[in-house]
């Protein structure tokens, strides 16, 4: 490893050498650091079942078939990922939330505009990833399995939009050295020559160029070197950064290709473009344990015995017949070849041949006892990976104890993930002011329920110290169909939540197309809100203003939304710093104001015009009689004459 002092580092160096100093450490703590290298690949066989000469692709196909498998014969690493990524990260869906600290009301609908834009990223699809959310995922399965899972989120200037990566740990590099809080990250990935030239090597020299075309194959470590037919070259991306020290003394950042430097400069970002997601971390360093790590000995002390016991079970299994010596023919003798037949002397006794029983009870007892060990070393829910319902345990409320229970231990974990979306939210910030910085009028998307919205990122952008990003907990709703439909009945009975909003947390994919129908309307209610939220009374003509329809069949809740919008932003208005900034906000609260007073009569029944006045008659010989109105009255026909 190459001895760098204080004054030598590689981030002093010349701009356009310090992309040959960082390949010339990456390929340091390669070597340095195979350790890492060794156990990843070991704990993929694991995971597998299979001998692998390595983690990438080609490991898979130079598998020899008839030595493929290991002696996983349980596959409980396997097994016990999948119940993680189930039980632990599936069932969350979170999303990055933007609040500002003390702002402007400007400010502050930014803050709105950056949570819909990182909403949008994440439902944009990433690569082979249909979304953000579907990514995580598969990132989950890699930190459960190896312990930490690395995303990096990164500005791709020529497609001019933000592109993920699931990088394998190890080849992501930190010095030791710096502990738990490294300053230095280094990453190498394999990338095509015609992508790196589309990247990099427009309008740069013919020197970086030829760096580039000439850069040797990327080499995947633990395999065998032999040709392959490729269908384009893969050459090796050594990234560097270096992180700032304060806001004054940016950091740098180099990227380094055939011991050229291809790219660099400032680094302002207080991160590397890496997301780190973690099973349980090592009490010094930046790494985790994974379940293989944890559990990966335990498994093979449950195949072991299993293995054990069914060539036990074979052998005791066996069959044995008696015959005398030359009395059948040999071609008979082998027709039956579950029986071993033995051959006696003429006017021998046959053996006495006990039967041994394969394995007690005990013995099959305590395989049972080993493979819970496992599940319980690890801390998940045999039971779950099992998908079958506890004994004894019928009733939604005890499913739910039970599970909430069971997740106890993995809350920590499930905390982790959320908060991986926090750190995503910072990078896809980061990442759109690098884009911003090739166009001033870069636009960002983001997509609602049946349009996709575009907007000025300069329009959006807030700095880092006037926002928070936080994540919303996961829901605290059972996964299983009983447990969650008791659980969401529980609260409609109770008045909680609304009957649209049960459907909603039921989950069902039969509720689809009607929820459609019923959240039409509520979305059209929330679009005209944030019209009047952001209105600007400058700019605002007659024209903006859409007066309630009458045909809206939810008035009363209509009301509340925009009720609660109104309540929200006179909250909001009171924290604004001064009254020019407070007097603003007062247009929009009126056209709040106005939408909830003209649905208010909307509401009310029509007055009924005013009835003409009665003049009161009293019929005759009756002063306290009823009144008989005025006008021609029935004559009563004459009595006949007696």
């Amino acid at each position: 490893m190459p001895q760098l002092t204080p004054a030598e580092s590689w981030y002093e160096r010349p701009a356009d050498r310090r992309g040959a100093e960082v390949s010339s450490l990456v390929k340091a703590y390669r070597d340095a650091q195979a350790g890492r290298r060794a156990r990843y690949i070991r704990n993929l066989e694991v995971y597998e079942g299979r001998h692998l000469g390595g983690y990438s692709a080609h490991a898979y196909c130079d598998s020899d078939d008839k030595q493929t498998y290991l002696g996983q014969r349980l596959r409980l690493v396997r097994s016990a990922v999948a119940t993680a990524v189930a039980n632990i990260y599936a069932p969350q869906k979170p999303k990055p939330q933007f609040q500002t600290l003390g702002a402007t009301w400007a400010l502050r609908r930014r803050a709105y505009r950056l949570d819909k834009i990182c909403e949008g990223i994440l439902n944009q699809r990433q690569d082979r990833w249909i979304n953000g959310w579907a990514m995580m995922i598969d990132a989950a399965a890699e930190c459960a399995l190896q312990g930490t899972a690395v995303i990096s989120v990164m500005a791709d200037h020529a497609r001019k939009r933000i592109v993920h990566d699931l990088v394998p740990s190890c080849d992501v590099f930190t010095d030791p050295v710096e502990g738990r809080m490294p300053r230095n990250y280094f990453m190498r990935r394999p990338c095509g020559v015609d992508e790196a030239m589309e990247r990099y090597g427009k309008g740069m020299g013919r020197k970086i160029r030829d760096a580039i075309a000439n850069a040797p194959p990327y080499e995947w470590y633990g395999e065998s070197r032999l040709a392959r037919p490729r269908s384009t070259k893969v050459i090796q991306l050594d990234f560097g950064w270096k992180l700032p020290d304060s806001k004054d003394a940016p950091g740098v950042w180099a990227l380094g290709i055939g011991g050229e430097t291809v790219d660099g400069g400032e680094w302002t970002a207080p991160a590397p473009p890496l997301v780190f997601l973690q099973w349980e971390p090592h009490r010094d360093g930046v790494w985790a344990a994974g379940i293989a790590d944890e559990g990966g000995p335990m498994s093979e002390d449950c195949d072991d015995f299993d293995m054990r016991l069914c060539l036990r079970q074979r052998i005791a299994s066996g069959a044995k017949g008696f015959y005398e010596r030359d009395s059948v023919k040999n071609d008979d003798l082998a027709v039956n070849d579950a029986i071993t037949w033995i051959a006696v002397e003429k006017g021998a006794m046959p053996p006495q041949i006990a039967l041994t029983p394969a394995f007690t009870q005990m013995e099959f007892e305590f395989h049972k006892y080993k493979v819970s060990q496992f599940w319980d070393t690890i801390g998940l829910s045999q039971v779950s990976a099992a998908a079958r319902r506890e004994q004894g345990v019928n009733s939604g409320v005890a499913i739910r104890t039970l599970n909430d229970t069971k997740a106890g231990r993995q809350l920590v974990k499930a905390q982790r993930y959320e908060q991986s979306y926090v750190d995503l939210g910072h990078q896809y910030v980061w990442r759109l002011r690098e884009l911003a910085e090739d166009d001033k009028n870069f636009m960002v998307q983001w997509s609602g329920r049946s349009l996709i919205r575009q907007i000025k990122w300069n329009d959006a952008d807030v700095e880092d110290d006037s926002f928070a990003i936080s994540v919303a907990p996961a829901s605290a709703l059972p996964h299983d169909p009983a447990g969650r439909q008791e659980m969401v009945q529980d609260l409609y009975k109770g008045g909680l939540i609304s009957q649209e909003t049960a459907k909603q947390l039921m989950g069902w994919p039969d509720f689809d197309s009607e929820l459609e129908v019923e959240n039409a309307e509520t979305e059209y209610v929330d679009m005209l809100i944030e019209r009047y939220l952001d209105a600007d009374e400058d700019t605002w003509t007659l024209g903006d203003y859409q007066a309630p329809e009458g045909f809206v069949m939810n008035k009363v809740g209509a009301i509340r939304r925009f009720a609660s919008a109104w309540f929200r932003a006179r909250i909001d208005q009171a924290a604004l710093p001064t009254p020019e900034e407070r007097l603003k906000v007062e247009f929009n609260l009126k056209l709040l104001s106005r939408y909830i007073q003209e649905m208010d009569k909307l509401m009310q029944p029509p007055e009924q015009p005013p009835a003409a006045p009665v003049a009161q008659q009293q019929l005759p010989g009756n002063p306290m009689g009823p009144a008989v109105p005025p006008g021609p009255q029935a004559v009563p026909p004459p009595m006949a004459a007696a």
